[in-house]
């Protein structure tokens, strides 16, 4: 068996201390957003959402105003918690590919993103 001198070996257990408490942070990170992203996602489906779909798309369509003579609708999703419990996004897009994206929340206001969504 070999030995090590005391530095080399206090060395040693230092840089796998370290190894380990960087494991562990990088482990601690990724459970962390795993269930955040999760639980963002988590919609309950026993529940009505609290305003109707095509209440929600006349929200959507007031909110642009003149511009749906050059937008249509491809996507309406019930998301849940953007500016409400209950929201509802709708994707607008143009001719030439540009989109609009409206949220309409259950007490009537309505949020509009052009080109992309905000990051959360």
């Amino acid at each position: 068996m070999r030995t090590f001198p005391l530095t080399n070996r206090a060395s040693w257990c230092h840089m796998k201390m370290k190894h380990s408490i960087i494991i562990a942070a990088v482990a601690l990170t990724c459970s962390i957003g795993s269930i955040a992203f999760a639980a963002s996602w988590w919609i309950d489906q026993k529940r009505a959402p609290r305003i109707a779909l095509p209440d929600a798309y006349r929200l959507a369509t007031t909110a642009l105003g003149s511009a749906t003579n050059e937008f249509h609708c491809t996507r309406a999703e019930f998301v849940g918690e953007e500016c409400a419990p209950g929201s509802w996004r709708f994707d607008f897009y143009s001719t030439n590919g540009t989109p609009k994206f409206v949220f309409a929340c259950p007490d009537g206001s309505t949020r509009v993103y052009d080109n992309s969504l905000p990051l959360r």
